[in-house]
């Protein structure tokens, strides 16, 4: 039923479109399909999620919805899979097992034979997954442990992948976002990004430039999952929707007031595989009506002990 409504609604779309060259028209009916099933996506209120746990807000405007996190009141954890399951089944699986679990964020870029960036799950090297070798540096979120086993969390660059973010010299071969990074060990990261602020300034054009980054025309104004890190240590996790560019991201996050403390943000795997799940629910739900979150994904989890 909901594919036929979306046939029906995107042929009067199609209908609509002024005459394009066929490669603008190409673009416009990909983008305009993309904006149509967003508003056909059922998602969750707020209110709807219930009572959230201490240090979990979630974060919505015109263009934007997600969540924020503080440190020192929740964990996070990078989780892997093999197969052709979604995000919402593997937060259901980890559910099951027992893992104390609030949220997940789709993950990193992928291709049919695994990840196209680092993966450091549970203080080790997921052996489920295949991590192409990356010779650019990338961006990453991570979290470290330290002192009573507690969390820690960075955004940052290296272009180290594999068992060498584990290695002797990560901590010093690494830019991280604060001068020093104190915590013991890395248990968590996921890599593979691109910048669009350090510093508060907008730079994603080294993502393009730098890092190497190239999308599509059709791709530029598609969904944007985006990790954002503030002063005070706390992360963002979010999903852009269809229309903005990553210049129009950087400019929310430098403009509206909810976000005046951030100092820098990433990206990880945006269009179809954007999605948020919080507490069993579609926070973001996908944009094709089909889960295509695939590999990697970040949850957040509540601690056995808060700090």
């Amino acid at each position: 039923m909901q594919q036929r409504t979306f046939i029906v609604v995107l042929f009067f779309y199609l209908l609509s479109i002024r005459a394009l060259p066929a490669f603008d028209l190409g673009i416009e009916v990909k983008e305009g399909a993309r904006k149509l099933l967003s508003q056909m996506s059922q998602q969750v209120s707020a209110a709807e999620l219930g009572t959230l746990p201490v240090g979990f807000e979630v974060v919505e405007g015109a263009t934007y919805r997600g969540f924020k996190i503080h440190q020192g009141k929740l964990e996070i954890r990078v989780h892997t899979w093999n197969d052709d399951t979604g995000l919402l089944e593997n937060y259901q699986r980890s559910q099951e097992e027992g893992a104390r679990i609030v949220a997940a964020v789709n993950g990193t870029f992928f291709s049919s034979r695994g990840v196209l960036g680092s993966v450091v799950s549970d203080g080790g090297i997921p052996a489920d997954i295949y991590q192409s070798p990356g010779q650019l540096s990338r961006c990453f979120v991570a979290s470290f442990r330290g002192d009573k086993d507690r969390q820690t969390w960075y955004l940052g660059e290296t272009s180290l992948a594999g068992g060498n973010l584990l290695g002797l010299g990560f901590k010093e071969r690494g830019w991280f976002n604060i001068p020093s990074v104190f915590a013991s060990h890395c248990d968590n990261l996921l890599g593979g990004g691109g910048w669009i602020l350090r510093e508060r300034k907008d730079v994603h054009m080294e993502a393009y430039e730098r890092q190497r980054f190239r999308f599509s025309k059709a791709d530029q104004k598609s969904r944007k999952t985006v990790i954002a890190q503030d002063s005070e240590r706390n992360l963002y996790f979010l999903v852009f929707e269809t229309g903005n560019t990553f210049h129009m991201v950087a400019r929310t996050l430098v403009k509206d007031k909810v976000f005046a403390r951030v100092r820098e943000a990433i990206f990880l795997d945006g269009g179809s595989s954007s999605a948020i799940v919080v507490k069993g629910k579609y926070l973001v739900p996908p944009l094709y009506m089909v889960d295509r979150a695939r590999f990697t994904c970040i949850q957040i989890l509540v601690p056995d002990l808060t700090w």
